[in-house]
């Protein structure tokens, strides 16, 4: 009986996250940037919003403890990438491919809610330690990136 309801369960919630969700096969992600990009950026902000010795501190322990939980959604969001190119390849038909692969597309897609969930809760740390002043001068720059990401 259990078997039967949980079969059940995952045959639901695969239709509505098939519905929710583009389950083809996994497409090359965005490069990620650089660590000479991601210095920049982070000088960039730090001449921007003129974070104290103290904020200093609290960003450096704050990255290298967000990036430990990241890397861990990360790789596993990777395997299953992994996992299902293989599937994909193997030269199944696609129907059969993606009904071997449909767990671990539910699963991708748990884990990148998850991975959306913790950029919003590490964002929220790192504002939460800005002053009024430092949050004007965030939003500002914020939405000058905006612009210029549309106008590239």
């Amino acid at each position: 009986m259990k078997k039967i309801i949980l079969s059940l369960i995952i045959t639901f919630l695969s239709i509505n996250l098939y519905a929710l969700a583009d389950l083809n096969p996994p497409m090359p992600h965005k490069p990620k940037p650089t660590h000479k990009e991601q210095k920049e950026f982070s000088q960039l902000l730090d001449e921007r919003l003129n974070f104290t010795p103290e904020q200093k501190a609290i960003l450096k322990q704050n990255r290298k403890k967000n990036r430990k939980e990241m890397e861990k959604i990360v790789k596993e969001m990777e395997k299953l990438h992994n996992e299902i190119k293989v599937v994909y390849l193997s030269g199944i038909p696609k129907y059969q491919a993606d009904i071997k692969t449909s767990t671990k597309k539910i699963q991708l897609v748990l884990l990148k809610q998850e991975a959306d969930n913790l950029r919003k809760k590490h964002r929220e740390e790192f504002e939460k330690i800005l002053t009024d002043e430092q949050k004007v001068e965030f939003e500002k720059f914020k939405k000058e990136l905006l612009i210029k990401k549309t106008n590239q």
